[in-house]
């Protein structure tokens, strides 16, 4: 079901920190400072409460409603729930809670204190998870060298999708052959390029879902535009045939996928296999699509954005949670909107198919956003050619593409009281008397059993 909303009604923004019974402590901060007033402000109407009061929706209060319905209706037709869904949205769903673990922290000038919950640490957790997206940002900023680098997305057709939702270890299959595209358009049949040992190097990352929440498993590639070799000999590398790609990608793929398949689908999945590839082969005359442009990269900041959209979608649900629009807790319903891939490309805003405003039931919205979530042994961000762990082809002799006071600061942003203050502005252990609180170990609670840290 699908209606549209009329954005321009959005809640004006209430001021939470103008309550009354804030008058002292503002009036504290105040005297210790413009800065400190500033930040108890931003504390103040970015709490829990205060996003409520301006209708802030949040992925966690929605599961905290509906999870144990939700189960319960699927128990109830026969449908299994892979145990890693659960585990994850069980630990998100207990985020923060203080049953689950505390850290305790107090101030030594007066008598304020803040407590603080135990992060759960599920990538499917909307802050936890943006968390493990800044790392693996951080990962790969610290792996790339100072060339420029090009972005290639590999897609599979609609009519595969169903075999990576029933054998969610087709995902290695796919990040397989991406790897052998791109090694088999350096070396080909060359000996003597298998005998330098030539490589490209570049770091593949699946994302499992687009923009209106549907699965569709596909490769985001970053790829270094230079080949080197064992002896460390550079050269560049930018021509990347797209005719080849689309081919040897479709060839690969269902190859591999028909091993997969045949070793370990029950037979009537792999013969139903063999008919949608034959149909392939004989419908997909240009191959999968493949998609390869080349970009005008100039340094820093453009590397970063490529690093950037290549983590956006790892470690956290389907949708962010701005573009929830409404939670009927009543009629069991949600509103949310999307802006199409297809009008990217568009500039006539006539042409554009526009934004799209979808409201569904829970149990639906729910579904859609859980079959995204990996295996605990399924690695999103995988590392090759001169950029994999185990390659014998080192690239410490080179100029790394960030500095190490930029690495250093993104470091230093993991840290969940540094998060706060870039995303909400606000210093959460600064007191209003102007002091750091620190942590009391001893009134801190830690579960016993589990391993819960910041």
């Amino acid at each position: 079901m699908e209606r549209c909303i009329n954005s321009s009604n959005s809640k004006k923004f209430i001021n939470y920190a103008e309550q009354a019974s804030f008058f002292a402590l503002l009036n504290k901060a105040k005297k210790s400072g413009p800065s400190v007033y500033l930040n108890t402000v931003n504390r103040l109407n970015n709490c829990k409460y205060a996003r409520e009061l301006n209708g802030k929706i949040t992925i966690q209060d929605i599961f905290q409603d509906n999870w144990s319905d939700f189960l319960a209706l699927q128990k109830s037709k026969g449908k299994y729930i892979r145990d890693s869904i659960i585990k994850n949205v069980d630990k998100m769903i207990h985020c923060k809670d203080f049953d689950y673990g505390f850290l305790y922290y107090e101030c030594p000038n007066c008598d304020n204190f803040h407590v603080q919950g135990l992060s759960c640490h599920s990538r499917f957790c909307v802050s936890c998870g943006k968390k493990y997206r800044d790392a693996r940002a951080l990962e790969i900023a610290n792996t790339c060298i100072n060339v420029p680098h090009r972005q290639i997305t590999w897609t599979i057709p609609e009519e595969l999708r169903k075999y990576f939702q029933i054998h969610k270890e087709l995902y290695d299959s796919l990040f397989a052959a991406v790897n052998d595209v791109l090694k088999y358009i350096i070396i080909g049949k060359s000996k003597i390029a298998r005998k330098r040992g030539d490589k490209l190097g570049f770091i593949s990352s699946i994302h499992t879902f687009g923009r209106d929440l549907k699965f569709n498993p596909h490769i985001h590639t970053l790829v270094a535009e230079c080949i080197i070799d064992n002896k460390g000999n550079m050269k560049p590398f930018t021509h990347f045939n797209y005719d080849l790609m689309r081919h040897s990608f479709m060839k690969c793929l269902l190859d591999r996928m028909n091993h997969f398949l045949k070793n370990n689908a029950t037979t009537k999945l792999y013969f139903d296999f063999i008919k949608t590839k034959n149909a392939l082969y004989k419908d997909k005359n240009n191959g999968f699509y493949v998609h390869a442009p080349k970009i005008n990269i100039k340094g820093y900041n453009d590397i970063k954005r490529l690093v950037n959209y290549v983590c956006r979608y790892q470690g956290h649900p389907a949708i962010s949670e701005s573009r929830i629009l409404n939670y009927d807790k009543n009629n069991k319903l949600i509103t949310y909107y999307y802006d199409p891939h297809e009008d990217d490309a568009i500039t006539d805003e006539n042409d554009k198919i526009g934004r799209q405003f979808v409201t569904e039931s829970i149990n639906n919205f729910i579904s859609k956003l859980i079959v995204h979530i990996q295996n605990e042994s399924v690695h999103t961000t995988r590392y090759y050619g001169f950029y994999a762990n185990h390659s014998i082809t080192k690239t410490s002799n080179f100029i790394k593409l960030y500095t190490k006071q930029e690495i250093d600061n993104m470091k230093k942003n993991l840290s969940w009281r540094d998060r706060l203050l870039s995303s909400y502005h606000y210093d959460i252990l600064l007191c209003e008397c102007g002091s750091i609180m620190l942590l009391n170990k001893n009134l801190s609670y830690f579960l016993i059993g589990e391993k819960r840290l910041l």
